[in-house]
């Protein structure tokens, strides 16, 4: 007789006898037998009582299906917070500019870094939004679940993920005040933590410490507010940073007038060389030069070549727009429109700002 056959044999005369099903299994768990054993035998015995199988209930959605959704709605948010953050950060240290702080390389690094923080909160923020929304949905439809494990787990690694940043952003911006940067850049740049951080703290501990009853609240519920004013600081964040760093053709055309900048280094760089090679000799065109076919990026046209008296000569280039003030070195500064720029070949060119390509 087999293990179960025993526990059978045990249950139906216990259960001939008038003995309870507690009873039952409190006696056979004291024997070391499992309570999922029991009552597995328990239903094979109702079953054959009542003629029909006992109902197993379809879960909404299993464990594992729970943690992907938990872990893909923290990713998001962990993602579009940082980024907001960083982007406060960067319009923070432009309007309050602190000459001993400033970054040491030119505006359109920043602005590279400004777009990408855009692109990660548009990219986000709408589906941290659709997890959200479809996981609330859930736990109100499954209430049991607010006490999932999967969940509590998760949801306090994303608290302490939230806390991290939290004391690292703080300790970094008190790092910078103690170094000398201005009081209002440290005031303003902590409220942005505390914003972020503090918002996520208060709201996921605040779900935490719900009690499940999965009834529907009434008036504007608490999932409703928070939502609505992540919205709002989220919308508050793409205006002010697209203000910053303008419309993707303003990008485009300040992208193709670094690459001149930087193609009439390359040519001023090769002449030098003829210069220094051919006995102090400029070269009467371009075509002169060994390996070197630069043309303009957007309309393909040669750039401009001229010599003047002994080493003396210039380029020359159409560009889009005038130069930035800041970050841009007075020898590459120009205006909008057709411009030439003097050198010098017996002396070394400056290089411009490097077109930032990851």
């Amino acid at each position: 007789m087999g293990e179960t056959s025993e526990i059978r044999a045990f249950l139906e005369r216990a259960k001939t006898n008038g003995i309870s099903d507690d009873a039952i299994v409190g006696i056979l768990t004291a024997r070391g037998w499992s309570e999922k054993d029991v009552y597995q035998s328990l239903a094979a015995h109702y079953e054959e009582l009542t003629g029909i199988k006992v109902p197993v209930r379809r879960s909404a959605g299993t464990a594992a299906k729970d943690a992907f959704f938990y872990l893909l709605t923290f990713s998001a948010l962990a993602t579009w917070t940082i980024a907001l953050g960083s982007l406060a950060f960067t319009l923070i240290n432009r309007w309050f500019t602190d000459n001993l702080f400033s970054p040491g390389y030119a505006a359109e690094y920043e602005v590279y870094g400004a777009t990408w923080n855009l692109a990660a909160i548009i990219v986000s923020f709408p589906i941290y939004l659709l997890l959200s929304r479809a996981l609330v949905r859930d736990i109100r439809n499954h209430p049991e679940k607010l006490a999932s494990p999967v969940r509590k787990w998760l949801t306090y690694l994303a608290l302490v993920i939230a806390a991290s940043i939290f004391i690292g952003d703080l300790i970094t911006a008190l790092t910078y005040l103690l170094r000398g940067e201005i009081t209002s850049r440290f005031i303003l740049k902590a409220l942005v933590v505390l914003i972020l951080s503090g918002g996520v703290l208060f709201y996921y501990f605040g779900g935490l410490r719900e009690p499940g009853d999965g009834a529907p609240k009434r008036g504007f519920s608490r999932d409703a507010l928070m939502a609505a004013l992540s919205a709002i600081l989220v919308l508050a964040g793409l205006a002010l940073g697209f203000g910053f760093t303008g419309p993707p053709k303003t990008q485009r055309t300040q992208r193709a007038d670094s690459k001149r900048t930087q193609d009439l280094f390359m040519l001023s760089q090769q002449i030098n060389v003829h210069w220094n090679t051919t006995k102090q000799k400029l070269p009467e065109h371009l075509d002169e030069l060994q390996g070197v076919v630069f043309a303009d990026p957007v309309t393909r046209s040669a750039y401009g070549y001229r010599t003047k008296e002994n080493s003396q000569y210039q380029l020359c280039a159409t560009f889009s727009g005038a130069s930035p003030q800041d970050g841009q070195s007075p020898v590459w500064a120009h205006p909008s429109g057709y411009y030439c720029f003097s050198f010098d070949a017996s002396q070394p060119t400056p290089g411009p700002p490097y077109v930032f390509d990851p």
